[in-house]
């Protein structure tokens, strides 16, 4: 574990020499894209390609996307990934100027801390995304620029990235500013970006993962596919990330969510 206690496991040069900098986005622009095509494509292949009644019975709407809209998708979806490429690189010239909190010793704040740092960001960045899509929803707004996200009326896994320049930046930012404020371990980052990307494919499935009966449990907490399906569908509920609490708090809660979620359980497999 010492490896991932040492600096130069992280950023082994200089980043911020303009040439290092253009050279470490390009490598993990490559990181970003193989990561979205692997993950979103390993669930695609489960759920798009797999006719058994086990996934057909998750199956969300009644038709799925065209290929024509997946495609789309993994065009908006290839812009992003240069932003969040670059965004990466940022984060190592801003930690490199000792301008975050990022940490390198696991004890440093007890071994205790790195899961709970998990949770803390993850509430932090749900509260950043739901009011930053609440401003994308303001009608200008959402002419310009969150439309293309909202073109996947019913999603796909490719649709995870799927978005506007301009939002992709404002995304791309999350981790940046919350660096700057609360304390992480460049590993728990790591960790923490792979939990985002298994989410962003996930909620834009078109399946729902969570068992049958979760509406009133887990499900009723945490966003998955039926819960970020109504958003894409009805536009003014349902804006959280992770989590459905600032939904709750602020009364932006699809009214039918159980009986929707209920509903793909109790219909017949398409």
């Amino acid at each position: 574990m010492e490896h991932f206690e040492k600096y130069e496991s992280y950023i082994p040069f200089d980043l911020t020499n303009p040439r290092n900098f253009i050279i470490a986005s390009l490598v993990l622009l490559a990181i970003v894209i193989f990561r979205y095509l692997l993950v979103a494509g390993l669930f695609w292949l489960a759920f798009y390609k797999n006719s058994s009644p086990a996934i057909k019975n998750r199956q969300i709407y009644a038709t799925l996307p065209s290929r024509k809209n997946q495609l789309y998708e993994i065009k908006w979806s290839m812009y992003t990934s240069i932003l969040f490429a670059v965004s990466g690189v940022l984060m190592g010239v801003m930690w490199q100027l000792g301008l975050t909190q990022l940490y390198l010793k696991f004890d440093q704040f007890g071994y205790w801390y790195l899961p709970v740092s998990l949770l803390v960001i993850s509430i932090v960045h749900d509260f950043y995304f739901y009011w930053t899509h609440r401003w994308l929803h303001t009608p200008k707004i959402f002419k310009l620029f969150h439309s293309v996200h909202h073109n996947s009326i019913t999603p796909s896994p490719w649709a995870s990235f799927s978005f506007h320049p301009v939002e992709g930046l404002v995304q791309a930012l999350a981790l940046p500013v919350i660096i700057l404020f609360i304390p992480a371990h460049p590993l728990a980052l790591l960790i923490y970006l792979t939990f985002m990307t298994l989410s962003a494919v996930t909620n834009h499935l078109g399946f729902e993962i969570l068992p049958r009966g979760s509406e009133q449990r887990l499900g009723k907490w945490i966003i998955s596919g039926v819960h970020h399906g109504q958003h894409h569908r009805y536009y003014r509920y349902n804006f959280g990330l992770f989590y459905t609490f600032f939904d709750h708090l602020y009364s932006t809660e699809h009214p039918n969510f159980a009986k929707e979620y209920q509903q793909v359980f109790d219909k017949k497999a398409p």
